[in-house]
């Protein structure tokens, strides 16, 4: 496969990384390194603990292949079931939908209108019972200086909740018809 080199004015902002742009050119490496990583750790666990009845090829098909597909299929049924089944707390035009167990399955991107309604902050669960694990670890790596400048949603946000002004509308799924395509 020919390596397709990223159109450089759609990404300016990242390009002024070295790190993003040396993962752009050699985005194989990382997926490869942890499939061989798994596959070895087995192999030395079968080695060291045989009592744990495990090997390379076991821990290579669990440990990489069958936990990429899960993640994949959690992250994808985001902007699936995310625009299907849900509650809309704001107006967007997308009808995408806040759904909890979206949510837990891919560490709070189920809080996929809240999202839309405001992208550029970092918390997707805008209250404390919208479970967010993406935002806990940001945090935690904001407070070892490894990230930083997290934004989270201006008050005025809450406002217009608490005043009624977002949609606040639950939905079980769209009307009949806006599936039709």
């Amino acid at each position: 496969m020919a390596y397709r080199r990223a159109d450089e004015r759609l990404v300016s902002t990242f390009m002024r990384y070295p790190e993003l742009r040396l993962l752009d050119r050699f985005y194989g490496v990382p997926p490869l390194t942890a499939a061989a990583a798994m596959f070895f750790i087995g192999f030395a666990l079968q080695r060291i603990k045989p009592e744990l009845h495990t090997s390379g090829p076991q821990l290579l098909a669990w440990g990489f292949f069958v936990s990429t597909v899960l993640v994949h299929h959690a992250i994808y049924s985001v902007n699936t079931i995310g625009h299907l089944f849900g509650s809309r707390r704001f107006e967007s035009s997308d009808q995408s939908r806040n759904n909890v167990v979206i949510a837990l399955l891919t560490f709070g991107d189920g809080w996929h209108n809240n999202h839309h309604f405001y992208p550029r902050s970092a918390r997707h669960g805008f209250y404390w019972w919208e479970v967010d694990l993406t935002l806990y670890i940001l945090k935690a790596l904001s407070y070892l200086g490894i990230v930083w400048d997290l934004q989270t949603p201006p008050q005025r946000i809450f406002a217009e909740t608490a005043s009624g002004r977002a949609l606040n509308e639950t939905l079980v799924a769209p009307p009949s018809g806006e599936l039709a395509g």
